[in-house]
């Protein structure tokens, strides 16, 4: 094959895995605290949603962004407010979330369409820039914005977790909520703030997917991913550096079923379609029983 296909599949494995990267941090930084973030799905689906309806309503991607940003960050109050605070079991707070999220973008989107609004949002791209920035913007136009915000993201998580003070002290949580309430810091803070970066992150995922992937809106067009994230940080061993690449290597299968389509290879399209799940399913099946943080879904009550 050509240098310029293989050239074109690795950028297309990096926007694959964009929303998955996404994802798998919000994952990442909520267990590091002790969360078990499940609905991470549900924030995604919203985030998609929302960033569609910001760059359609108008007509600037960038402030699609910010919806899905917002909406993440309501996302993360709710999933705060029960799982930190009441505390409602972890898992089935964020399955229910998930199901919810389901039913209300499935609703708002129904309503949408019949009252003929086209859910086609215009690109997320880095935009025209004149005099000495031209140069750089063009070499950055062959990565997508979120794309290049995810792997920075990357390296400095990696950076906070492992090689700072506070990123010790994020992870101690996580690891003995009671030893590090008694070194006086405060749990309930930091697992709150985890799940409200964990939402954020997985609407950023969401419309990484909807403005940089497919841009578009369609009922639970997520399909999963979220889940795949999660099986990313457990494949990474809720390592960053580790997970990134198990996100490449999820992402590359996804964009492998897509060219695989486009290139007509006579089997049906829905077996190419499974290609990432089943990747999915090998990775777990392959790294077999994982050591998470030892407080990971384990509710902290102060008394």
């Amino acid at each position: 094959m050509e240098l310029d296909w293989w050239l074109d599949f690795l950028l297309a494995v990096l926007r694959a895995a964009t929303p998955l990267l996404f994802c798998a941090l919000g994952v990442l930084a909520c267990e590091r605290a002790g969360i078990l973030n499940i609905g991470v799905e549900g924030s995604m689906l919203a985030g998609a949603l929302a960033a569609v309806l910001g760059a359609v309503f108008t007509g600037n991607p960038w402030l699609g962004v910010a919806a899905a940003i917002l909406t993440g960050l309501l996302a993360g109050l709710v999933l705060a407010g029960m799982t930190v605070y009441l505390p409602a079991d972890q898992i089935a707070t964020g399955i229910a979330f998930n199901l919810v999220s389901i039913g209300v973008t499935s609703f708002i989107y129904r309503l949408l369409v019949e009252g003929g609004v086209r859910l086609m949002a215009p690109s997320l791209n880095w935009g025209q820039a004149g005099g000495w920035l031209e140069p750089l913007t063009a070499r950055l136009a062959i990565i997508p914005p979120l794309t290049l915000l995810a792997l920075i993201l990357v390296i400095g998580v990696q950076v906070l977790l492992f090689s700072t003070g506070p990123g010790l002290l994020w992870r101690s949580v996580g690891e003995s909520a009671r030893a590090a309430h008694a070194a006086g810091l405060s749990v309930l803070r930091v697992r709150s703030l985890a799940l409200l970066g964990g939402s954020v992150l997985g609407a950023l995922g969401g419309a990484a997917l909807t403005l940089g992937w497919v841009p578009t809106f369609v009922d639970n067009m997520t399909m999963g991913r979220g889940f795949i994230g999660l099986a990313a940080v457990y494949f990474g061993r809720w390592r960053p550096d580790l997970m990134f690449f198990a996100c490449l290597l999820f992402g590359a299968g996804e964009a492998l079923a897509f060219r695989a389509q486009a290139m007509g290879a006579g089997l049906n399209p829905y077996y190419y379609l499974m290609l990432p799940y089943v990747l999915t399913l090998a990775a777990v099946a392959i790294v077999g029983m994982a050591m998470g943080p030892r407080d990971a879904g384990k509710p902290f009550l102060r008394g």
